[in-house]
């Protein structure tokens, strides 16, 4: 995995806070990414994958565990699974897949891989 798509960060302020598609000019587009559980958040350059699977790679093996999409959700024990969720502008929790790439790169501020019981007693 290349060094440049993600490491580790403890600093709370976003590297950068905001993202155009269509403005952007840089190779790179880190938020901050969070696991249930663990305190410690760390940072991921968003325009180093291409798609949610890659993104979901990268973070499997970040975080060295196993996160299902919303398509993969079809009887699963909810106990054991993760999924990933971001929060966007307003505050909201989605999870990952309800919409297009290019929206969520437009939308994301912050990810979170959670525990897919806690996510589904949020909704």
């Amino acid at each position: 995995m290349d060094e440049e798509a993600y490491s580790s960060s403890s600093s709370s302020s976003p590297v950068n806070p905001s993202f155009s598609i269509a403005s952007s000019k840089s190779d790179k587009f880190y938020v901050k990414v969070y696991m249930e559980g663990n305190p410690i958040g760390r940072k991921l350059n968003l325009l180093a994958h291409d798609s949610y699977r890659g993104l979901v790679k990268a973070l499997e093996h970040m975080f060295k565990t196993t996160i299902l999409l919303a398509t993969e959700l079809d009887a699963v024990q909810a106990e054991r699974c993760h999924v990933l969720t971001y929060e966007d502008g307003e505050r909201d929790l989605i999870m990952v897949r309800n919409v297009s790439w290019e929206m969520f790169l437009s939308a994301v501020k912050k990810l979170k891989i959670t525990r897919l019981d806690t996510f589904m007693k949020r909704r």
